[in-house]
């Protein structure tokens, strides 16, 4: 019994390692993307002038 309940966590633990890792993959892509979308305004009002 205890063998079973040991590897149902290192399952949980796996298995939130990666969700956390796509998660944190998925915000900084978005930041990035976000980063290079305000980048890019500020160039066009500069070239606009």
């Amino acid at each position: 019994m205890e063998n079973k309940q040991r590897t149902a966590n290192s399952t949980y633990k796996k298995l939130a390692v990666q969700w956390l890792n796509e998660a944190l993959c998925f915000v900084s892509i978005s930041v990035v993307a976000d980063s290079f979308r305000l980048r890019n305004r500020q160039l066009l009002v500069a070239a606009k002038r």
